[in-house]
């Protein structure tokens, strides 16, 4: 009931955001067709509607390690599938930073990620999503739920470096010698962007789906800049245990 009230909310969000672009650019003709325009007023409106285009709804999923955040995104947007898409079994949990939402410039699908190795440089994630070049892209085939499982499973995939590596990444352990550290397990990407063509998240709605509590640290951005960009945030706790770091 709660999820069909959420449901309507976005298409009536929707249905606003396009009535309003259409107002705008009526509004846009009206001042062309009286010679009232200028090149200022032209380009705020333009503004105006990149804005409304853009313009998206965040939430963002916090919790602690292994405490059912995935499981319950999996839940609310490909429950009609036949299995888990987003990997969420035991030891498979959220290694980066992954951002559920639907592409309207791109014609298909698809999952994007962004290598760790992109750490060592000065760029923040924002600069990076400007610059396609950097990330490795992989096709979503939205027909085939056991496709779609493979491809999600990439997200969550990691890798051994040497303990100077990982800590040139800001990924070794607080209080961990490198010298005595030996191999490190680290996550392959720095953050992951899955256009997904969900009814919801085609009215703009974006599911920010975050490392455990105990990694939030370890991305500046995503502490400093994603959530508290987020128009919500649910904070999932296990009934048993509540916060414990």
């Amino acid at each position: 009931m709660a999820k069909d009230r959420f449901t309507d909310q976005m298409q009536a969000y929707g249905r606003w955001k396009h009535e309003l672009m259409e107002a705008v650019m009526k509004f846009q003709n009206w001042l062309d067709e009286n010679g009232m325009s200028s090149p200022e007023v032209e380009l705020r409106m333009f503004e105006m509607l990149d804005a409304l285009k853009s313009d998206h709804l965040t939430i963002a999923f916090v919790a602690e390690f292994a405490r059912g955040k995935t499981e319950l995104i999996n839940a609310i947007f490909f429950s009609e599938y036949d299995r888990r898409l987003l990997p969420s079994e035991a030891g498979r949990t959220t290694m980066c930073p992954t951002e559920l939402f639907y592409d309207l410039e791109s014609e298909s699908n698809y999952i994007r990620l962004l290598p760790i190795e992109t750490r060592l440089d000065d760029k923040s994630i924002q600069e990076y999503k400007k610059e396609p070049i950097h990330w490795t892209t992989i096709e979503l085939d939205t027909s085939s739920s056991e496709k779609m499982a493979d491809a999600f499973r990439e997200v969550v995939k990691t890798k051994l470096v040497d303990a100077a590596t990982a800590q040139k990444l800001g990924l070794l352990e607080a209080g961990a010698d490198p010298a005595t550290a030996g191999q490190v397990e680290v996550p392959m990407w720095r953050h992951a962007m899955i256009s997904f063509p969900h009814p919801l998240l085609k009215e703009g709605l974006t599911i920010l789906d975050t490392p455990g509590l105990n990694a939030l640290g370890s991305e500046p951005e995503l502490t400093l800049n994603m959530l508290p960009n987020a128009q919500a945030v649910v904070f999932v706790l296990a009934a048993d245990t509540g916060v414990t770091k």
